[in-house]
């Protein structure tokens, strides 16, 4: 039979972490779904104890087409899928076991929802801060949110695969895939959501694909450029350009000021854990 869900994670190098996405999506309440993993030309042994694991669990796919990047991986990922809705799962995170019940009771109640996502725990290893974001969870305050910050995590984003095909599937592009993927969305009419429940946990490290192939300045640089693409493509009030240029400063801030001022001035809803 079909699947209603199909869950797509791509795997580079991801020995250390199996210990996160493969339980966290295994043991979810709801069960009509697969799970797809994309070896992305990894040098270690992730490739075989996947498909280890693929052998024992017939709702597991392993594919290994070779070295994509990111954002080839995780269109790659969609195009082998079967389930009406994509589950979006980034192999070093951790889904919680109502996850996929709680993102598809919303879909299916909310034909014009085509992308929700959820509260999550960050966990920044890097600056030593563990706290549940809690991002809005009706459309206008997503769509508005859009030239401030990634409104949905993008490792608890669930989306209908029309979509996804509507919009392109992912720009093949190096940093932002998911926000710049969201706007897209967003231009077709696309409404979002988030359910207002922790989904699971999104870890922050420097072994992270990101972190190690773009410089955090360089990072911030870019989220500015795609905030006021927001900004100017979605008709978004034109004194919301001040965070596009906010940004820049952004990076330079003292790490111990960074909270306040996403809490203040930006607007990040978050609890410390």
């Amino acid at each position: 039979m079909t699947p209603r869900v199909s869950v797509v994670s791509t795997v580079f190098n991801g020995e250390p972490y199996f210990d996160r996405a493969i339980p966290g999506i295994l043991t979810q309440t709801f069960d009509d779904f697969e799970f797809i993993l994309v070896d992305d030309g990894s040098a270690d042994r992730s490739l075989s104890r996947l498909q280890e694991i693929a052998a024992q669990d017939r709702r597991v796919r392993v594919f290994a087409p070779g070295r994509l990047g990111a954002a080839a991986a995780y269109n790659y990922g969609v195009t082998q899928a079967r389930g009406e809705y994509i589950a979006r799962q980034d192999f070093d995170d951790r889904s919680y076991p109502e996850r996929l019940q709680l993102q598809v009771a919303c879909l299916d109640r909310n034909p014009a929802i085509g992308l929700v996502g959820g509260y999550y725990i960050l966990v920044d290893e890097r600056r030593g801060e563990r706290y549940v974001r809690m991002p809005p969870t009706d459309h206008e305050a997503i769509f508005s949110a859009l030239a401030r910050y990634v409104p949905i995590a993008h490792t608890t984003a669930t989306f209908r695969r029309q979509a996804w095909s509507e919009a392109g599937g992912y720009p093949l592009v190096n940093n932002l895939i998911d926000l710049r993927f969201y706007i897209r969305l967003a231009k077709l009419g696309w409404r979002f959501a988030n359910v207002p429940t922790v989904m699971g946990e999104h870890y922050v490290h420097d072994a992270s694909f990101f972190h190690r192939s773009l410089k955090y300045a360089e990072r911030q640089r870019d989220l500015a450029r795609v905030q006021a693409q927001a900004v100017r493509e979605l008709g978004l009030p034109r004194w919301m350009y001040l965070y596009s240029l906010g940004r820049h400063a952004y990076a330079y801030i003292p790490t111990g000021l960074k909270r306040v001022v996403r809490r203040g001035i930006v607007g990040s809803q978050e609890r410390d854990v």
